[in-house]
């Protein structure tokens, strides 16, 4: 089992060995991509908007070091040639500035800094990173969204993008190493103009509830993992790999068209 360290934390063989949130929430999506993905044969997507959260991750919780390296990493998606920052990056120093200017968002923000914890879950090897944690007092993440609201009017924000499974199994790779369950706080800023603030605690219930989801799920996600059992394709149409890789083998129904394996499966009776 690899030592974990910031250098070694989000490399495929650190994925191998642990499970994470992000894996975890793959897993639900796709498990034929979360596999692909572990195997190499599929990068995960790093487009503007994972760019950008991580810019303002680095400027609010990260190191001087960290935030060196990320800017020779990432300067020709940060600058243009003549050296000016772009629009979309520019809106994100703002964010960072309105954040900074807030002092309840800064208590929260200036706990220990990307703090790498283990343990386990139902017997499976779990790693987390915090962006902020005071021992004994509470965990913290930065999230730079969109908006507040949930895409989804029917489904809150969090449990929408699953910040809540993030939160309860934070909670617990922290109580198995402290024996104190802490209260989990988001610190929000949006994207947009101007940005949205927020600092919110999510409720003990709602972890409770996600981290029931999580022990029901992950045993079978390690399985898969150890390759002892097969990865099951979503074929949700926003899939991108599940698009890329698809092999049609017979006609289907017209009324199908469009839906998910489990949206089909639920169809039949099947789930």
């Amino acid at each position: 089992m690899i030592k974990l360290t910031e250098a070694n934390y989000y490399s495929n063989e650190s994925s191998k060995d642990y499970m994470s949130v992000s894996q975890l929430k793959q897993f639900m999506k796709c498990e034929a991509r979360a596999v692909a993905e572990l195997k190499g044969e599929y990068g995960p997507e790093r487009g503007r908007a994972l760019l950008l959260g991580s810019y303002v991750d680095e400027w609010l919780t990260g190191t001087v070091e960290s935030q060196d390296r990320f800017i020779e990493e990432n300067r020709s998606e940060l600058f243009k040639k003549n050296g000016e920052k772009y629009a979309d990056v520019l809106q994100a120093d703002e964010a960072i500035r309105r954040v900074m200017e807030q002092p309840l968002m800064m208590k929260y923000l200036r706990g220990k800094k990307q703090v790498i914890m283990t343990g386990e879950i139902e017997g499976v090897p779990f790693k987390i990173k915090m962006d902020s944690y005071k021992p004994g007092e509470f965990i913290a993440d930065l999230k730079y969204m969109a908006s507040l609201r949930s895409p989804n009017l029917f489904e809150p924000m969090v449990k929408y993008w699953g910040y809540d499974l993030q939160a309860a199994c934070y909670q617990e790779i922290v109580y198995q190493n402290t024996g104190k369950r802490l209260p989990f706080i988001f610190v929000v800023v949006t994207k947009e103009n101007p940005p949205h603030l927020a600092v919110g605690e999510i409720n003990q219930w709602n972890m409770d509830e996600a981290l029931e989801t999580v022990k029901a799920r992950i045993r079978e996600y390690q399985k898969i993992k150890n390759s002892e059992l097969s990865p099951e394709r979503c074929e949700d149409y926003n899939c991108k790999y599940c698009a890329e890789t698809k092999i049609l083998t017979e006609p289907i129904d017209t009324d199908l068209f469009g839906m998910s394996a489990a949206q089909i499966k639920a169809l039949k009776g099947e789930l």
